[in-house]
């Protein structure tokens, strides 16, 4: 290999771990900034973990009394509401 060459493969080498240490920067700081952002992104069509009507809990698992099925056949559950 050339001296020049071997030179070059250097300076090329130097430079790319800069421009990786700042974008790995820049990662960073949009990571940091999502994490604190006064608001979140939550899909509107996700519900509750336990979504029951007001002045009732969750309190475990049931069959959905309308008897329907998620995509895989399965039949659905739903939270079992209790007055608190």
């Amino acid at each position: 290999m050339k001296e020049n060459g071997l030179k070059t493969i250097i300076e090329e080498l130097k430079n790319a771990s800069k421009m990786h240490l700042r974008q790995s920067e820049e990662l960073q700081d949009h990571a940091n900034e999502m994490t604190v952002a006064p608001t979140k992104m939550n899909s509107p069509l996700k519900k509750k973990k336990n979504s029951c009507w007001k002045g009732y809990k969750a309190k475990g698992k049931k069959k959905s009394p309308s008897g329907k099925k998620t995509k895989g056949g399965k039949v659905k559950m739903v939270n079992n509401c209790v007055k608190k």
